[in-house]
């Protein structure tokens, strides 16, 4: 895979100068994801109201597909895509974790107010999250997106480079880091699939007055 197009055209469609100085990148492909890499993007698609992927019920004949960026900032982005005939569907989550030693009240609230003020994304939903020893507030919202995206060449490209599917459980154990990149989710009827890309992240051209 040199170069996955279909996720940096939608996150350019995101009415947010923010986005467009993230979503110049490139990726390997490093196989199947693991486990751990769930922790808190399990936590995620339930903040949003969801269930994860791996234990959706899907009605017959329908299919989904979430793709999870995972970047060295936050907010994080979460596309989902769903298929129903010839119905297709799609809606681009925002997600971000903060992570407290005490109290959920201790939890920095910064990358709230970041959002507020530099995305256009409809009511930020919270959840307290426990994993192990870890604690965190689950954070998400809807982005607004500019226009109409075409969903369906969006699935079709996220499936023109997917790896062959492997179910996250018989993985082996994630290195340090492993979490970064992208991960993709596709499950048709009991049919469920995860891979994982390793992002190799590149910079674009500074643009005046912005900075590089």
């Amino acid at each position: 895979m040199s170069r996955l197009s279909f996720s940096a055209t939608l996150l350019l469609a995101v009415s947010s100068p923010a986005l467009a100085q993230q979503a110049a990148f490139a990726a390997n492909d490093t196989g199947p994801a693991v486990d751990a890499i769930f922790e808190t993007k399990d936590a995620a698609v339930v903040t949003a109201g969801l269930s994860p992927l791996a234990k959706t019920d899907l009605t017959k004949g329908a299919r989904e597909v979430r793709i999870w960026y995972s970047g060295f900032g936050n907010p994080q982005y979460l596309v989902l895509i769903r298929q129903n005939g010839a119905n297709v569907s799609g809606r681009l989550m925002l997600w971000w974790d903060q992570y407290y030693e005490n109290t959920p009240a201790s939890a920095d609230a910064r990358v709230d107010n970041f959002v507020r003020n530099s995305y256009d994304c409809g009511p930020i939903s919270k959840r307290d999250s426990h994993f192990g020893e870890d604690r965190w507030i689950s954070s998400t919202c809807e982005a607004k997106l500019k226009g109409a995206p075409d969903w369906k060449a969006l699935l079709a490209e996220v499936e023109s480079h997917a790896l062959p599917q492997s179910t996250a459980a018989g993985a082996d154990a994630a290195s340090e880091g492993e979490n970064w990149g992208l991960t993709v989710e596709r499950k048709t009827g009991a049919n469920y699939g995860v891979s994982h890309y390793r992002t190799a992240l590149s910079f674009a051209a500074p643009e005046p007055g912005r900075g590089p």
